[in-house]
């Protein structure tokens, strides 16, 4: 096992800290190669990472609510399979703890046109590209059958505290015009007012290969599920508490999930506001009210049967009559949030470099805080409404365990789903300021950068 042992020079607020980074046994898939596997540790966090899908495997907290004469006790907060191998076979149906890519989330029709450049500078005739349909046969998800979250990636670590991996893909790789080079850069540092806890910093980039003349969409995304209790806990989600203080606006979507291209106020719909710091019991039960059409009494049923028995495979679903009007929820599928929250940005903000608070988690009976900022536009909350229990299997996840509805919480940092836009928009046009990035030849390079800060709550 290699390990580095990193000194970061912090501010005189801080004590000294250790940064290790270790290189865990790696697990070799016969004719593909092998997985790489790495452990980060600062203070009382540890991170494991693999390079399949450039993965966050496992993130190890304290429980911060022990007295200080008891010791303290750990759990994973990452829903994940068992280890890598078990994600690979599976083919990681769910994007446990990957990072998704060409183009993270839904593209409609499974297509989308882009106006490409001839070598002269002139615009050639806006061609259609077709992907994947892997959402239900309608929609393209997260990059395709062979996104990049089923790819082994290139892996190194240095002695800057950082692991990076790198994947190219290819001109035409699932459908995609262009061949590109990602990387995936992950440190863990010390938080910067307190000395407990750590924050993860994730660097994705995003280039066109020498010489490529074709332009592309690129939109990655780091797709963890969270449970800060522990990611078996039998209580689920639903005593958490999310806080979105700069997303006072979401992206209403039709019945396959694609953003109706408006932009809303939360205050429209209650059940969406987060700008107050709030349980997702709370949220979910007015989810079910005002989106679903549930009575007031079902809706708050429903969720008091996860807090008085959160290990019974109980699946809630939209009545087979549909959700309530306008929500353009269909009837007998599982509900809850998977939606796109707008980010407030600042007008002199730099896009490819500041960072904004995109939303805060926290687990009052642990006093766990997971705080993420980000310089992205949009961040997508998803309360793992298609878990089942039965997908993943559970002999293939972490300890055995069964991982159903409101399991895990994702908060994805990224560019609004099906936002590729073939010409620029207009300049009134909202949702198209959190579009889609184009990479071109001879243009600016893609960013995005999203912090994990995990602490104690205050």
């Amino acid at each position: 096992m290699l390990t580095h042992h990193v000194n970061h020079t912090l501010p005189p607020s801080h004590r000294e800290i250790d940064t290790t980074i270790s290189e865990l046994p790696s697990i070799q898939i016969p004719s593909q190669g092998s997985i790489r596997q790495f452990q980060l540790s600062l203070n009382d966090v540890t991170v494991q990472l693999s390079s399949l899908g450039a993965s966050i495997n496992s993130i190890v907290l304290p429980d911060y609510s022990s007295a200080a004469s008891t010791p303290q006790s750990f759990d994973d907060v990452v829903l994940s399979y068992e280890s890598p191998q078990e994600q690979y076979q599976h083919n990681n149906t769910q994007f446990f703890s990957a990072i998704v890519g060409r183009v993270a989330n839904r593209i409609k029709d499974g297509k989308f046109q882009l106006q490409q450049q001839q070598q002269d500078g002139s615009s050639e005739d806006i061609t259609t590209y077709n992907l994947d349909r892997n959402d239900g046969n309608v929609n393209h998800l997260h990059g395709g059958y062979d996104g990049f979250c089923h790819r082994i990636w290139e892996a190194e670590m240095d002695d800057q505290n950082q692991v990076k991996f790198t994947l190219f893909s290819n001109d035409g790789d699932q459908g995609y015009p262009g061949g590109i080079k990602v990387t995936a850069i992950y440190s863990l540092v010390a938080n910067e007012d307190d000395d407990i806890g750590a924050t993860l910093k994730l660097q994705m980039h995003g280039c066109l290969q020498e010489g490529e003349t074709k332009a592309t969409p690129i939109a990655l995304a780091q797709h963890s599920y969270f449970n800060l209790a522990s990611h078996s806990s039998s209580e689920r989600i639903i005593k958490h508490v999310l806080h979105m203080p700069n997303c006072d606006k979401f992206t209403p979507l039709d019945n396959t999930s694609i953003p109706t291209k408006k932009v809303q106020s939360v205050k429209d719909v209650n059940a969406m506001d987060f700008c107050q710091p709030r349980t997702i019991s709370d949220a979910l039960v007015h989810y079910g009210d005002e989106m679903v059409g549930l009575t007031p009494e079902t809706a708050e049923d429903n969720v008091e049967q996860i807090m008085n028995d959160g290990s019974a495979e109980s699946i809630f679903k939209v009545p087979k009559e549909g959700g309530a009007a306008g929500s353009n929820l269909d009837g007998d599928k599982p509900y809850g949030f998977d939606h796109n929250y707008v980010i407030n940005r600042h007008d002199n903000d730099d896009a490819n470099s500041a960072l904004r608070l995109a939303a805060t988690l926290s687990h009052p009976p642990t006093r766990r805080s997971m705080s993420i900022l980000t310089s992205a536009p949009g961040v997508q909350l998803y309360t793992s409404n298609y878990l089942s229990g039965t997908n993943p299997p559970f002999d293939l996840c972490k300890d055995n365990s069964s991982y159903s509805q409101w399991q895990g919480i994702c908060l994805e940092t990224q560019t609004f789903p099906d936002s590729i836009y073939s010409t620029p928009p207009e300049a009134t046009d909202e949702f198209g300021k959190g579009r889609c990035f184009i990479l071109r030849p001879g243009g600016d390079d893609y960013l995005h950068e999203v912090h994990f800060a995990f602490g104690r709550m205050t």
